[in-house]
């Protein structure tokens, strides 16, 4: 199977019908490596990486379960991203899509072998 092949079907698609959205990952190193359960001061001040990538916007389910197997992550809205990004989007926490700013919830993963062919971000408000 030549997944390099759908990949790039998979970005001609999304770039086709989707729109430009940033992808932000906050920074999670602790502010003092002696105390690492203070976290980050204040880590939504300086994002520790920033990627700006096409995606579909969906509100609806798409098929996948909106809550996840404890319950607690609830995603209201899913957005559909080739590859491309600058990171891994599975580390990332917030998408800003229109000046708006969502939380992700859970990222999914559709790789087969090495090759990243798509990421379903579930975020919520």
């Amino acid at each position: 199977m030549d997944y390099a092949e759908i990949a790039t079907d998979v970005v001609t698609l999304i770039v086709d019908a989707g729109r430009d959205v940033t992808i932000v990952r906050y920074r999670q190193t602790p502010a003092d490596a002696s105390k690492p359960w203070r976290g980050p001061t204040d880590p939504t001040t300086t994002p520790d990486a920033t990627t700006t990538v096409r995606a579909v916007a969906a509100a609806s389910g798409l098929g996948f379960k909106a809550l996840d197997k404890d319950l607690m992550k609830r995603a209201s809205e899913f957005y559909l991203v080739g590859p491309g990004a600058t990171f891994d989007l599975t580390t990332a926490n917030e998408v800003i899509d229109g000046g708006v700013h969502k939380r992700i919830e859970f990222v999914e993963l559709l790789k087969p072998a090495n090759t990243v062919l798509l990421y379903i971000v579930g975020v919520s408000r």
